[in-house]
């Protein structure tokens, strides 16, 4: 089981790479067998390749998507439940849509599964 440290470097990591639009530093942060499920609800893409898929469509829109903590960050065991923010660019304005991801972890801290909750009717203007 990873230690806490180790799963917060790797929510760390996953944050910071998505919002400096790092593809491959971005799916280092998972397992070569994860799956993910973004948003809950939709079908979940298993493996690199479909995580991949995952990350071309999100970037497809956006002329970049910032991921902001929102400070809230519980880890237990090898699980991991965190508060956050998706802040894309759209035409030059920034949205706001707030997310709580769900992570479970292999040894070696990285993401065996991850589920985002969040409802996209709620994305709104930024207003800062």
């Amino acid at each position: 089981m990873p230690d806490r440290a180790a799963v917060q470097k790797t929510i760390d990591s996953y944050l910071a790479a998505f919002t400096a639009g790092d593809r491959e530093a971005w799916l280092d942060c998972f397992a070569d067998d994860a799956w993910i499920e973004d948003p809950v609800g939709t079908p979940r893409r298993t493996g690199r390749r479909e995580i991949g898929k995952f990350w071309d469509e999100s970037h497809e829109l956006p002329e970049g998507i910032e991921l902001r903590s929102l400070g809230l960050t519980n880890v237990i065991g090898a699980e991991a439940a965190f508060t956050m923010q998706a802040r894309p660019n759209l035409g030059g304005e920034v949205y706001v849509l707030d997310v709580i991801d769900v992570m479970t972890f292999d040894d070696d801290a990285r993401i065996t599964t991850m589920r985002a909750f969040f409802d996209p009717a709620t994305m709104r203007p930024a207003e800062d």
